[in-house]
């Protein structure tokens, strides 16, 4: 793909990242299992889950302030060769016949906490290794192979389990070692280091007020955290219908694995430049993407909850899902680079929220009405919300990803920014100049006693005047997508 061509730091930064969300996915299924084979207690398995997705409620907006200081590729290197090394000390501790529950909770937060890390720098990473109008295409080919690693991870992560305990978490090892060493082939400055702003609880604050400053990033993160509560409340309420009819395991299975293959889908077309390219390029992805989820809540209630329309529905908000993501995450990548994970953060969190909180509460619903009324409780609020953000113009222009006065804002802010950096360096070399003038001339005897690190003024045109100092890096993700 035109990505890929002639772009090492893309390759890499894809690869690696790949490689992570494989290796996320796949020790997501081996920490239940192995936490159930220590204790036979289904308890553990609630606790260890609970260790392993609590940093996400809790780590997303410090996470975000860490990387805007420290840069996101040195993050990620450190994130998943640490996650990698906490992964080795359990199969060190299954080897030695030391392993206990308590232990393996310890690794789970940790590890959980350093994935949350590794995802918000992934979202700053990927766009700043290619050029601005490859972002969107870039962002499309990341998406969709998230979301096959999605469907690939959890299948692979029972199968491992199935050959021996020992065996996956070596595999999940390898993964994450993979993937820092194939982070660590992206090049040193392909990301800037932002600058600390002060206090760490302030920076933090930084990511939530640029947030607010956009309006299709607060309105599309508000969103999709509503849609993500509305489906994972359809999802409790498919898990016990097909309890209640005896559904096998495999099937209902591959009726959740629709969703990933509605991703997939969806991100795949995000990458086409044809005629669906032109179709949505210019129309509020976002209300397309509510009205899609809208009409996936309404089939299985419709079809009288048969297996077959939740298959279907979530093949529905799968696809509509990559389709925005897409659109997200390019927008995201617009942020300012000095706040850029921060922003991620926030709406990240916002969404994880949503998914973390839905299937509680819906459980709580479904355990008191039929399912058919959960499904109508559901639905209704959805299609209501909806049927606000298209007719009321003021809520519709909120979900335009890129208005062009915004576009143009951003785009003179990045220019005022590159001329900022020209005229600094002009100015530095400048006053440089002006030190070698001023020694020549107090030297009476024209003996040549300046600093040795400062050239002949007569050859200034052809070296750098004094110490080396290299011009500002203005990394990709700072130009504007339009």
């Amino acid at each position: 793909m035109s990505v890929f061509k002639g772009n090492s730091p893309f390759l890499w930064s894809w690869a690696g990242s790949t490689l992570s969300v494989l290796g996320s996915r796949t020790i997501g299924v081996t920490y239940p299992l192995l936490a159930y084979g220590l204790t036979q207690s289904a308890t553990s398995i609630a606790w260890v889950m609970f260790a392993s997705t609590v940093p996400g409620l809790l780590w997303y907006i410090p996470a975000g302030a860490w990387i805007d200081r420290i840069g996101p590729r040195r993050v990620m290197v450190w994130s998943e060769f640490l996650r990698g090394t906490l992964v080795m000390g359990i199969v060190v501790a299954q080897v030695a016949g030391v392993l206990e529950l308590r232990w393996l909770l310890i690794v789970a937060l940790l590890e959980g906490t350093l994935s949350v890390h590794s995802s918000v720098a992934e979202t700053v990473l990927i766009p700043s290794t290619v050029k601005p109008d490859k972002v969107e295409n870039a962002l499309a080919l990341h998406e969709a192979s998230v979301h096959g690693m999605v469907l690939a991870g959890r299948p692979l992560g029972g199968l491992l389990y199935g050959v021996s305990p020992i065996v996956s978490f070596i595999t999940n090892a390898a993964m994450l070692f993979g993937a820092a060493a194939s982070l660590s082939r992206v090049p040193r400055d392909i990301t800037g280091r932002g600058k600390p702003l002060g206090a760490i609880f302030g920076e933090m604050r930084g990511g939530l007020t640029e947030l607010r400053r956009n309006r299709f990033l607060c309105s599309a993160t508000l969103i999709t955290a509503y849609i993500n509560f509305m489906v994972q409340g359809m999802i409790v309420v498919f898990l016990s219908e097909a309890t209640d009819d005896n559904l096998p395991s495999a099937l209902a299975g591959t009726i959740l694995a629709a969703s990933g293959v509605g991703g997939v889908i969806g991100a795949i077309t995000s990458l086409r430049r044809g005629r669906t390219g032109r179709r949505f390029r210019h129309r509020p992805v976002m209300l397309v993407h509510l009205w899609a989820c809208t009409i996936a809540l309404a089939i299985p209630l419709l079809f009288l909850q048969a297996s077959w329309s939740f298959a279907v529905a979530l093949l529905i908000i799968g696809l509509a899902g990559g389709l925005s993501n897409v659109t997200m995450r390019t927008v995201l990548s617009q942020a300012p680079l000095d706040r850029a994970a921060r922003v991620a953060a926030v709406s990240r969190l916002g969404s994880y929220s949503a998914v973390a909180l839905g299937p509680l509460l819906a459980g709580l619903l479904v355990g008191q009405v039929e399912s058919w009324v959960a499904l109508f409780i559901l639905c209704v609020p959805m299609g209501g919300l909806a049927l606000a953000m298209t007719t009321v113009p003021r809520l519709r222009s909120a979900l335009v990803s890129v208005p062009r006065l915004e576009a143009a804002m951003r785009e003179t802010e990045t220019a005022l920014r590159h001329a900022e950096a020209a005229v600094r360096t002009a100015q530095i070399a400048l006053d440089r100049t002006e030190v070698v003038v001023r020694r020549m001339d107090d030297s009476p005897n024209g003996d040549d006693d300046t600093d040795p690190h400062v050239v002949d003024p007569h050859v200034a045109g052809r070296h750098v005047v004094g110490p080396h100092v290299a011009a500002p890096q203005i990394s990709a993700s700072q130009a504007v997508v339009t």
